[in-house]
């Protein structure tokens, strides 16, 4: 790819100077030097080593031989270092060729050391951009190299492209080509350059060091415009250790929810199966993530045999029969999200998944499966070092779907186990409840959230310190709708008379009024909910209706006493303690 152009300055003058170097030959290079091109000086580090850090990255090399003229050059990042372009605003590529990029897209400075003439030694200083990429581009960076006055009648100002690409082993490569060999004083007298060498510091702002500690590799490849086409390119390598890994938080999420489609799930029937993963930003990255079914959920045998080639995976070429769900992934360092397939791989065992996202950072996934105490457990190993902060798998439903049912998903002991292991080594598992969505069998109805689970409440007391306590009840239903919720309160919130008119009671956001809701005493009553019922209660007792404001003291320990009647449900009883707070 051609990359950005070279910019002439626009100071006029001193032609006699001119006509005598060209006279004189000195825009001509000397012979070659002994030396042969290659690379020496390595250093790539960032200031602060710790794991997951934002820190400052400063990069240098030297070019042996810089007459040879440095043309092409690849930075290939250990794999989990990385920028985040969505951090600073971006300059446009027109921006950047005019010079003209927005002071916040700045992400860095850049210091080279080059020759002019022949004989003149120059240090040109520059900056570093966030530039709009190009389409399927995850980032693009800009150069502006601006020599100082008043030496930019010799050299004008240098302005070039850098691409981002991603690797097989998920690092990333930074990209220059098709570097100057000349610069054109007053727009028509070619210069020659020679670098010599090169420094590159990027802001902590926009960098972040990989998430797992040990030695990180830093790869460089440089080619001279005296190369020939096909010969090899000059490499070099230097580390660093990444250290510091237990300090990282680490506490990834997940959710598995089963959605009959509007049909009963029962034995045999195909639901649509979703699961979720999330992270919160500046985790660790996930290098590890097993789900394990419920043991009411298995695999179609037949579905599952039907396998793409590794080979034709890796190629992009399955075939639309093998595609058994679909992914999606969220990543704070992309502006739009990954998506694309998910297909059976067929193995010498049994059979993969794999998923292959596509987007301006795509990448490939491949997941195991197998059993676990007679339940399907599906694990992948290997993840990029890279922050998701949202994961999700879909499997359809209906007749051709991946996913059976076994037994009773219903029941109220249904669960799925999750285990995680971060790039720093953390590990963490966790066993967790379904949710379900359909008609579950025995009666449990039709519609979202038919599963009847135990109703949750939650409870706060704010204002004790102005002695001005005021009290929020939100109870949530657990499947079946609530038609009526009584609330014994602690001795501290005794209710003034016609405290009534002083509550705000809500069903579903809509307000309730009238007789359906009663305050007296320690006791109050929401009864006799519109329709159906509610899926969420919310209860806001303000000041005014407290009768004696002062017995609540701050850090004081409140008990709530409920009880939440449901149609065809028992009546539950909730206890629910909380602390009076400023």
């Amino acid at each position: 790819m051609k990359l950005g152009p070279i910019r002439s300055g626009s100071r006029l003058g001193r032609p006699l100077l001119l006509a005598s170097l060209v006279a004189l030959g000195l825009f001509a290079f000397a012979s070659p030097a002994q030396a042969a091109f290659g690379l020496s000086g390595l250093a790539a580090a960032p200031a602060n080593t710790d794991a997951g850090a934002h820190s400052d990255f400063h990069t240098h090399l030297e070019i042996t031989s810089p007459e040879d003229q440095l043309r092409d050059l690849t930075v290939s990042l250990p794999p989990g270092l990385s920028g985040n372009p969505q951090s600073v605003p971006k300059c446009s590529a027109a921006e950047l060729n005019a010079d003209n990029c927005p002071a916040g897209s700045q992400i860095g400075t850049t210091s080279v050391h080059l020759t002019t003439l022949s004989l003149v030694p120059l240090t040109v200083d520059g900056s570093v951009y966030n530039v709009v990429p190009e389409a399927g581009e995850p980032a693009r960076l800009g150069i502006v190299l601006r020599p100082p006055d008043p030496t930019h009648l010799l050299l004008p100002p240098i302005i070039q492209q850098v691409q981002v690409k991603l690797r097989s082993d998920f690092g990333l490569d930074t990209i220059l080509t098709d570097l100057p060999q000349n610069a054109s004083v007053l727009s028509l007298i070619p210069v020659g350059i020679a670098i010599n060498s090169i420094d590159l510091d990027l802001d902590g702002a926009f960098m972040s060091n990989p998430t797992s500690c040990g030695t990180k590799t830093t790869g460089f490849a440089a080619r001279s415009w005296a190369m020939a086409e096909d010969a090899p390119a000059a490499t070099g390598s230097t580390t660093f250790e990444s250290t510091n890994c237990a300090a990282q938080p680490y506490d990834p999420k997940a959710s598995l929810d089963i959605d009959g489609n509007g049909s009963p799930l029962a034995v045999d029937s195909r639901p649509t199966v979703t699961s979720v993963i999330t992270q919160a930003a500046g985790e660790a990255n996930n290098q590890r993530a097993a789900v394990l079914l419920p043991a009411a959920l298995g695999v179609d045998g037949n579905r599952f045999s039907q396998g793409c080639q590794p080979a034709d995976f890796e190629a992009g070429s399955c075939a639309e029969a093998n595609q058994v769900g679909s992914a999606t992934a969220v990543s704070p360092l992309l502006d739009s999200e990954l998506s694309g397939p998910v297909y059976v791989i067929a193995t010498a065992g049994l059979p993969e998944l794999g998923v292959d996202l596509k987007g301006a950072l795509p990448l490939k996934i491949i997941g195991t499966s197998g059993f676990k105490d007679g339940r399907v457990e599906t694990v992948f190993e290997g993840l990029p070092d890279l922050p998701l902060s949202r994961f999700e798998l879909t499997f359809p439903g209906g007749p051709t779907g991946l996913i059976r049912v076994l037994g009773d998903v219903c029941a109220e002991a249904s669960t799925f186990d999750v285990d995680f292991t971060s790039q720093a080594g953390q590990q963490l598992s966790r066993t967790l409840p379904t949710t379900e969505h359909g008609t579950c069998p025995g009666g449990g109805g039709t519609g979202h959230g038919t599963k009847v689970k135990k109703p949750q409440a939650r409870i706060q007391v704010r204002g004790a310190k102005r002695h001005r306590p005021r009290a929020s009840i939100r109870v949530k239903s657990g499947g079946a709708p609530i038609r009526a919720v009584q609330v014994q309160l602690p001795r501290a919130l005794k209710l003034r008379r016609g405290a009534v008119r002083r509550i705000v009671a809500k069903a579903d956001g809509r307000r309730i009024r009238g007789k359906k809701l009663i305050a007296k005493g320690r006791m109050l009553k929401v009864r006799g909910l519109p329709g159906k019922g509610a899926r969420v209660l919310t209860v806001a007792i303000r000041p005014a209706a407290i009768g004696r404001p002062r017995s609540a003291r701050m850090g004081q320990k409140l008990t709530f006493l409920l009880k939440v009647a449901r149609p065809g449900q028992k009546p539950v009883s909730l206890r629910v303690s909380t602390r009076a707070r400023r």
